[in-house]
């Protein structure tokens, strides 16, 4: 995926995962990977949550884990969900535009 593309929308992309279930860091690399953003990395997402944590839209503390050291969990703030639901309605009228103009795409070009 193109990494400016991708600079658009991962924001929003995190903060979804985050909202639907309080998340640690490489859990968040791993939901990307499996969904398609294969060149995601923890080098690449971990400065993002710190972003978002200076941005006020998540929150992260430390929970001990059953299987290693403790982890840091991060869940979005009311202000990250604000932000989310203005992410899902711009995403959604771009996509409108973007289909608008390309219409369907012929995968054999």
């Amino acid at each position: 995926m193109e990494s400016q593309m991708l600079k658009g929308v991962i924001d929003g992309v995190i903060l979804h995962i985050i909202k639907n279930n309080e998340t640690y860091g490489y859990e968040i690399v791993e939901e990307l990977k499996h969904n398609g953003f294969y060149t995601m990395t923890e080098g690449t997402v971990y400065p993002i949550l710190q972003r978002l944590t200076k941005k006020g839209y998540i929150l992260g503390g430390y929970k001990k884990s059953e299987i290693g050291p403790r982890r840091k969990y991060y869940y979005i703030t009311a202000k990250g969900s604000k932000y989310l639901e203005d992410f899902y309605e711009s995403y959604k009228e771009l996509n409108q535009a973007v289909y608008k103009v390309i219409g369907g795409i012929d995968e054999s070009r």
